[in-house]
């Protein structure tokens, strides 16, 4: 018997919205330019094999993971589109990644030689991307050592160098000089691949805002991560923002509810005390739950589409509400909105981890297995009109 559902904290995970963005994403950049979907750490909190799933049947041209176990984990649940392991293969990978068809990114000669001798024992050339540090800092082979790498991995036999990648560090910023600078520094990159007999036939640097604001760095692919899933990439503009729909929403149902007098304490080290006769909710929901302790005496959340405080400190497994100012009467087992819309209003991801001091992506990602994930089923009805103004609109900006 399954016992997922009996506790009524639970991730909806819309794929019909997932579809509409890869949609508005493949309007916004044409035909011509490949598709690489982030879908590492388990598809950003979303369920990776249902979004590849649905992504793989909407048309999407790559995916892209972290890790060699990511990538066969998709593999054994269906997927047969193109997967990138962005992270590389590590020490105990090469052979896998060849025997999941899975594509390396390349940026040392240690990871390159464990790939030669995996292809060697299969006598079977093998294709991988090259991956060069333009600025990021991270993973890449420095721009100074780029030649030397390229001479090495030229004389390797079984290699085969298909792609040329990089990252970029400050898309999302509105000064442009240094993304500028690593577009540059990544076509010097290629012209030296080049000049070595080595023909790359899919170029990528750009990521969500990267493919938004800097349409020259689209190259032959694209790769979007946090935009997929709905989130906008450059909040400090409206006037860039794509019609994305949020994928993920959560939800709960009240517990318990109370009436407190003014002054009481609420929760842990009483860190807050009420200044009014108040009621309060309890909601089964805590910190464990990726329900961040951060968002304290910060957050709110949606209840008969108002919106209500959060009171105290977080605990591990439940959350305390201040109902007080919604008029209709607040009952357990009311629906109750922490991440998503109800009525007219939304609680964001952006929105909460501007409470918690962090970014979205660490509030999508941060969800735990405690929390099941419901897939609604994309709906095959539903397209996008090409001409939508919002994203002709940035397309032409």
């Amino acid at each position: 018997m399954s016992v997922a559902h009996i506790r009524p904290t639970v991730a909806t995970i819309d794929l019909s919205a997932l579809v509409w963005n890869l949609a508005v994403i493949r309007s916004l950049v044409g035909n011509e330019t490949g598709i690489l979907t982030a879908v590492k750490g388990d598809a950003y909190g979303h369920g990776a094999t249902q979004v590849a799933l649905a992504l793989q049947e909407a048309g999407c041209d790559w995916f892209g993971v972290a890790l060699v176990e990511e990538g066969i984990r998709l593999r054994d649940s269906g997927i047969h589109t193109p997967i990138l392991c962005l992270g590389g293969v590590g020490p105990a990978g090469a052979a896998e990644a060849i025997r999941h068809r899975l594509t390396p990114v390349i940026y040392d000669l240690t990871d390159a030689e464990r790939l030669e001798r995996a292809a060697a024992a299969r006598h079977e050339p093998y294709g991988v991307h090259l991956k060069v540090d333009t600025g990021m800092g991270r993973l890449g082979v420095p721009m100074h050592q780029w030649e030397s790498f390229l001479d090495r991995f030229a004389g390797l036999r079984w290699l085969r160098m298909d792609g040329l990648c990089s990252h970029l560090a400050m898309a999302d910023e509105s000064e442009v000089s240094f993304t500028v600078e690593q577009g540059r520094r990544f076509v010097e990159a290629l012209k030296a691949a080049r000049s070595r007999g080595l023909r790359p036939s899919v170029l990528h640097i750009a990521n969500s805002a990267g493919l938004l604001l800097h349409p020259r760095l689209r190259f032959d692919l694209v790769r979007p991560g946090i935009m997929i899933y709905g989130i906008p990439v450059v909040p400090r503009s409206d006037s860039l923002q794509l019609p994305l729909q949020p994928v993920m929403s959560v939800t709960t149902r009240v517990l318990h509810v109370k009436n407190v007098p003014m002054g009481a304490g609420l929760s842990y080290n009483r860190t807050f005390v009420t200044k009014r006769p108040s009621r309060i909710a309890t909601l089964p929901v805590g910190y464990a739950d990726g329900y961040p302790r951060a968002l304290s005496n910060r957050a709110q959340v949606l209840i008969h589409g108002c919106r209500a405080p959060v009171r105290g400190t977080i605990y591990m497994d439940l959350t305390l509400v201040d109902v007080t100012d919604i008029t209709s009467p607040v009952s357990p087992g009311d629906e109750v909105v922490l991440l998503g819309s109800q009525g007219s209003d939304l609680i964001s991801a952006r929105e909460l981890a501007c409470h918690a001091g962090t970014i979205p992506y660490e509030i999508l990602c941060g969800f735990s297995e405690r929390v099941p994930r419901t897939h609604l089923q994309p709906s095959r009805t539903r397209t996008l009109d090409e001409s939508t103004t919002e994203v002709q609109e940035v397309r032409d900006s």
